[in-house]
């Protein structure tokens, strides 16, 4: 109920009061001396300030066309009005009012304006998102043998949205320009006749009036559309498509597709909802919990391999109910089981509590900041905890394996749906391929058990040297270095503190607003389909390998001294170790190339678990700075010398002399400047762009890169055999291979001599050397 004004009065009212209901019979206008008014009804929503007239255009449809609540605080003068002539009474109070009051209608009409194009915008996509949904719907049907059921986007016909009142542009870019002359110009023309301006209050009252009821009339048709996709009633697409999801799996199908598209609805709808929300004065009623409970019971039901009656979808399925009682009280559950004192489990608890309060996890308000620091500061240090008490332990809990995995650490950062995904979701490919990939617990197990030692630091400096190098100036003692080198505990911590927390953020890839906790906020698609599992990496590689066929293969020195064999070059294969970063991301990042001083070790990969870009894109890039890193590293000091032939030294030359190479156009040279800029100056980064464009591009034959750039790529990165000769065709390319070709010829040659001289002195031909002649004859 509105609250009771006094008229001709100065009016102190406390934020949420009513100042006028939405339908009351207009009696009394108000200008707002101090605070906040926020306007709504179930078509638009805004806020206005100091110096806005509320009620004027009103006036004319002689009710209060929207709510009209204080918003904070607020100081209002009430004026009467029983007719819109009294306005004239306002104008000859006080002659700047009329001035006032054409400004803050044309600030009105402007808001509106905005309004309604953002609502048009949001129809429009819901609506086209409707009838490509019911194509999809179709198609899901027609691949797996079901009826096209009834739907309510068959029976109702719904046509795309019809507009109530024609609004002409020119009239709005009108009021839009008056808004933008000053104040005080306005002030002095409209206070010369209360005629006139009468006159433009009207024509601006009538405008107004129009948007309303045309952004009502548009949520109105939004919330018909919104029904379609998901209502309580059976026919809603998503209920249909729900029911599909259970019957495909109890038919013993993959329902993946269906899955993928249930989720791509959940998204639009709370997109929608929101949208409705912020735009308008109009929130869509729809049970959140129902919705998100019917996709979650079907996640467990795929995952646990459960049948499902058709017409039975609830969040009662056992398997959610499962998940959700496992996962209740989960940030508890972790503290306890790490031991952490009394005091420390309060401050991390009390941090988490404050994260999940935000309104807005990516601000970069200094609180905001500062909270995010504290929550990484004290996560690694809980890791550590949790960590090595489970080395201690046979059995673990879900919550417990689900932190250390993911970086899950409160059930309430999630929705229902997402908890109940996550609690199922598991690599079922437990066999390691060509690259062995390690979730970042497994690879602490590696380390712990000693098969692994730790990472290099952020300085590039292997675990022994760096060390070395904190005794030397005196920040670590003879005594700790040797415990950091046997004990596994601390080899632990120093991977945790130098390559973990260091790497995990990059492998997010939105480092200043990065926090290592799994939330709500970061996942954008289901996680089934952002997981990266081994099977997925390992098909990935291999798509690259058909590529660049050599990418991880590298020149070493053989010797064996017991069969008289005193110094050959073979060539080796070394798969990279990947390391799943428990994170959200988008980056792969390159660690190392190899590990210690041996050229034929592994290197290390890392990736975040949930890809949020594509997983090739990744691999790509990865592979691309692992070849520059390996080849700096091989060539040592000579890297960049141009004496010296090498991928990094003919790379390094062509970047330096770009600008003088008569091979390059004037628009080659700016397309490379250009790419030099975008590197910011990082050689390796630049030929990382470089490689991307050989790999997915020039491998297909499209032409995208100089001719400097591609004989350096067709020389130290070639493509496989049939791609070679496919490419062939075209002259660049042939021409562009002539030096691997010639290169390749001399390194066979030199390996045919080499087993010839062996066998000359009847020595046994090492499997290394055999394999290393296969390798250059079959390239």
């Amino acid at each position: 109920m509105a609250t009771s004004l006094k008229v001709d009065n100065i009016n102190n009212l406390k934020a949420g009061s009513v100042i006028y209901k939405q339908g009351e019979n207009v009696d009394t206008v108000c200008l707002i001396l101090e605070g906040r008014v926020i306007v709504y009804n179930q078509g638009i929503k805004t806020i206005m300030g100091v110096g806005s007239f509320i009620g004027i255009s009103d006036i004319y449809e002689k009710v209060y066309m929207s709510n009209y609540i204080a918003f904070e605080n607020i100081t209002i003068y009430v004026f009467r009005m029983n007719d819109r002539k009294d306005l004239k009474k306002i104008m000859n109070f006080n002659k700047d009012y009329s001035g006032l009051m054409v400004s803050y209608l044309n600030k009105y009409i402007t808001e509106l304006s905005h309004i309604t194009s953002s609502l048009k915008t949001i129809i429009d996509e819901v609506y086209g998102f409707t009838h490509e949904l019911y194509k999809e719907y179709i198609d899901i049907c027609k691949m797996n043998g079901h009826n096209i059921s009834s739907t309510q986007i068959q029976s109702n016909e719904i046509k795309k949205y019809e507009h109530v009142y024609i609004i002409e542009s020119h009239d709005l870019k009108y009021y839009e320009e008056c808004l933008q002359l000053p104040e005080d110009i306005q002030k002095a023309y409209f206070s010369c006749s209360s005629n006139v301006t009468f006159l433009h209050l009207t024509k601006q009252a009538e405008l107004i009036n129009q948007l309303i009821k045309e952004s009502i009339h548009m949520t109105t048709y939004g919330k018909e559309l919104f029904e379609i996709i998901y209502s309580d009633k059976n026919d809603c697409i998503f209920n249909v498509l729900s029911k599909i999801a259970l019957d495909i799996k109890h038919n013993g199908g993959s329902n993946d597709d269906v899955i993928v598209l249930l989720s791509r609805v959940m998204t639009k709808i709370n997109i929608t909802d929101k949208q409705f929300s912020e735009k308008s004065g109009c929130k869509i009623k729809f049970d959140k919990k129902s919705m998100e409970g019917v996709y979650a019971s079907i996640i467990a039901a795929t995952n646990e391999g459960l049948e499902s009656k058709e017409d039975e979808i609830n969040l009662s399925s056992n398997s959610a109910e499962t998940a959700i009682s496992e996962l209740k009280d989960s940030l508890n559950q972790i503290l306890t089981y790490a031991e952490v004192e009394e005091e420390e489990k309060e401050e991390f608890t009390q941090l988490i509590l404050a994260f999940k309060e935000l309104k807005d996890t990516t601000s970069i308000n200094e609180d905001v900041r500062i909270l995010r620091k504290k929550i990484n500061e004290t996560f690694y240090e809980l890791y550590l905890k949790v960590y090595l008490k489970t080395c201690q332990d046979e059995a673990i809990s879900r919550v417990v394996e689900l932190f250390l995995n993911y970086g899950f650490v409160d059930e309430s950062l999630l929705t229902t749906t997402q908890c109940v995904e996550l609690y199922y979701i598991k690599d079922d490919n437990e066999e390691q391929s060509a690259c062995k990939i390690y979730t970042i617990r497994q690879w602490l197990d590696e380390i712990y058990a000693g098969r692994k030692e730790p990472s290099k630091n952020e300085f590039d400096l292997e675990y022994n040297e760096n060390l070395r190098d904190m005794k030397k100036y005196n920040k670590m003692t003879e005594a700790e270095e040797k415990e950091y080198l046997t004990n596994p505990s601390k080899k632990v911590e120093y991977e945790i503190k130098n390559m973990f927390r260091y790497n995990n953020r990059l492998a997010n890839g939105q480092v200043s607003i990065f926090v290592p906790i799994l939330h709500e906020e970061i996942i954008i698609r289901t996680m089934s389909k952002m997981f990266n599992t081994r099977n997925k990496i390992n098909s990935e590689i291999n798509h690259l390998l058909s590529i660049d066929y050599s990418a991880f293969y590298r020149e070493v020195l053989y010797y064996d001294e017991s069969k008289g064999i005193p110094k050959e070059y073979i060539v080796k294969q070394a798969f990279p170790d990947i390391i799943l970063m428990p994170t959200v991301g988008c980056n792969s990042v390159m660690w190392q190339e190899i590990e210690g001083r041996k050229r034929d070790t592994s290197g290390r990969f890392l990736l975040p678990i949930f890809g949020e870009t594509d997983l090739y894109d990744m691999l790509v890039k990865a592979v691309g700075r692992f070849r520059f890193e390996l080849c700096r590293t091989i060539e040592g000091i000579s890297w960049n010398d141009v004496r010296e032939k090498s991928l990094t030294s003919d790379y390094s030359d062509y970047i330096q002399s770009y600008n003088k190479n008569r091979d390059l156009s004037e628009e080659q040279r700016e397309k490379i400047k250009h790419q030099v800029q975008k590197g910011r100056n990082n050689l390796r980064e630049i030929f990382v762009a470089d490689y991307t464009t050989w790999i997915q591009n020039e491998s297909q034959g499209y032409l995208r890169l100089n001719k400097v750039a591609r004989v350096i790529l067709a020389t130290y990165c070639p493509f496989a055999k049939e791609l070679r000769e496919r490419n062939s065709r075209q002259p660049l390319f042939e021409e562009a291979t002539a030096r691997f070709v010639r290169d390749r010829q001399k390194k066979y040659k030199e390996c045919v001599f080499s087993i010839k001289k062996l066998e000359k002195e009847h020595i046994e031909i090492p499997v290394e050397l055999e394999e290393t002649l296969k390798f250059y004859s079959e390239l």
